[in-house]
């Protein structure tokens, strides 16, 4: 991981570009298939403007003063990203994203 990442409180948050060379490097990260969905999952522009920021290290603050709206906002749409992407936590929502295309 590069020097970048950041250790939060219950997430790690890793640069997209870091995350897509993890990624190459390892053909894809071992998700369960239970965990995916069968059919790729079907975002909103704002799910995809928080999921894009999301794979660059922002967090919610940044997320919402780029979006212009409110953290509560974000965490709204991050916690509705999640369940339709069938993620644990954020990284995981990110690694979904970039298997199914999404970003």
């Amino acid at each position: 991981m590069s020097p970048t990442a950041a250790l939060t409180r219950d997430t790690v948050e890793m640069p997209y570009a870091d995350l897509v060379r993890l990624l190459g490097r390892h053909g894809s990260l071992p998700v369960p298939r239970a965990v995916l969905p069968s059919d790729t999952p079907h975002l909103t522009a704002r799910q995809t403007s928080v999921l894009a920021l999301m794979a660059d290290g922002h967090g919610n603050a940044v997320i919402a003063r780029t979006l212009s709206c409110s953290e509560h906002t974000v965490k709204n749409v991050i916690y509705e990203l999640m369940s339709r992407l069938h993620a644990r936590n954020r990284s995981h929502a990110v690694a979904c994203a970039v298997q199914h295309s999404l970003i």
